[in-house]
This record gives C-alpha cells, sequence and structure tokens, in this order.
C-alpha cells in the first residue's frame, strides 16, 4: 500500500478553506433565519393595537370589565407579543384566566365589547397565528385584539380508571405524555415539537390530534 504524503502546507490550507466555507455556511443560514423572523404574515387575521385603532365608548369599557373578572395581575393591557417564528403586533389586552368561569367570562366580555380575540397557549408555534397583528399591517382592521392566554388552565384528570386523560386547553403534550406514562398508557399525540410542551388545544387543532379527530369524523361518517 502506498503512502501519500501530504504538506503541512497543503494541511493548513485545506484547514482554512474548510473553515472558511463553514463559517459562510454558517453566515447564509443565519441571515436566512434572520430574514425569515422579519417576514409579516399574510393578511386577514384580525388584530390590532390600542394605539392605532381608535376605540369606541363601548371598547374603553372592557378595561375596568376584565380588572373585574380576573384582578389586575392576570390581566395586561397595551402588550407587544412576538410569535415564536414570526408575526407581531399589540394586543389591547393579554387575560391570563385561571379556571373555566373566567375564560368564559372573559370571552362574553369581549363580545359584548366588540373587540376580536385571540385564543393562545404556550406561544410555540411556527405560523404566528397565536399573536395578534398590527393595523398598519392588517388592512381594513377596525377593532381591538384580546389575547386570551390559557396558559394557566393547565389541569391533567384521569377518567376511566387511568384508560383516558382529560386536560385543560393549557395543558402541555409533553406534560400530558409524563403523565399518561405515569398511568402506564401511551399519550394520544407526540408532535415532533413536543420538547417545548405546546399546549393540547393547539396540537389538537393544529397539529398530529387534528388527524386524529378527522379520522374520527371519517370513521363515524362511514358508519
Amino acid at each position: 500500500m502506498r503512502r501519500i504524503l501530504v504538506s503541512p502546507w497543503a494541511r493548513r490550507t485545506a484547514f482554512v478553506g474548510w473553515t472558511g466555507a463553514a463559517v459562510a455556511a454558517g453566515y447564509t443560514a443565519r441571515r436566512s433565519d434572520e430574514q425569515q423572523q422579519q417576514r409579516l404574515l399574510p393578511s386577514g387575521n384580525n388584530a390590532c393595537c390600542e394605539g392605532t385603532v381608535a376605540l369606541t365608548a363601548q371598547q374603553a369599557g372592557l378595561k375596568p370589565q376584565l380588572a373585574r373578572i380576573l384582578g389586575s395581575e392576570h390581566v395586561s393591557f397595551g402588550v407587544v407579543q412576538r410569535g415564536a417564528r414570526l408575526g407581531r403586533g399589540e394586543a389591547f389586552a393579554v387575560c391570563q384566566p385561571g379556571t373555566l368561569q373566567e375564560a368564559l367570562e372573559c370571552l362574553q366580555a369581549c363580545v359584548d365589547h366588540d373587540c376580536a380575540v385571540v385564543p393562545q397557549g404556550a406561544n410555540t408555534g411556527l405560523t404566528g397565528g397565536s399573536v395578534p397583528r398590527d393595523a398598519d399591517t392588517t388592512p381594513g382592521l377596525d377593532r381591538p385584539c384580546v389575547v386570551l392566554n390559557l396558559a394557566r388552565l393547565r389541569t391533567i384528570t384521569p377518567i376511566d380508571d387511568g384508560k383516558r386523560l382529560v386536560c385543560l386547553a393549557g395543558a402541555g403534550i409533553q406534560d400530558a405524555l409524563h403523565k399518561a406514562n405515569s398511568l402506564g398508557v401511551d399519550s394520544h399525540s407526540v408532535l415532533g415539537s413536543f420538547f417545548l410542551n405546546p399546549t393540547v388545544a393547539a396540537g389538537v387543532a393544529f397539529g398530529s390530534g387534528g388527524t386524529q379527530l378527522r379520522k374520527v369524523r371519517h370513521n363515524l361518517d362511514s358508519h
């Protein structure tokens, strides 16, 4: 077997070339990622910010109503939010109900005061759908937007001798998986991003859980 000798100069040249290529590739990937984060969502989602949408007297009356329902520690006003990957906007209010009754009362108050509602879980989604949009990027927007954050509704209750789980909307998919494993059963749905612990409500609506719902509907229709 012939041995191929490589001079130190050639090795240094190769190393410098490889390092330069790696740096260039990393820079390109970073630029691409920054451009993705700066992209705007297509128009069509109702959202707003308090500063760019003039409030009616009816809409302005929502503030004390939400504070009464939730307490001042669980509602904030004029909050700028960003999506995990893209999307940005200022919410007229961000509500964090701690019970189903509070969530229902907040939703009813938003309807009564003519405000749009954006349901939000852990805000781990990559589409930007769980954050509001600013009025200057959403033509025709004419209502303030309230983010209904459900992250405090995390209760997971086993039923049917532990064979099934009833999860409130803010419970995490990873939490549900661990709870199911502790009972000796498998979780209903494991998303590729489950390590981020996205909420079960969003998982059913937008992730693999939605495919299970379609299967159930198909089976019911076929019978």
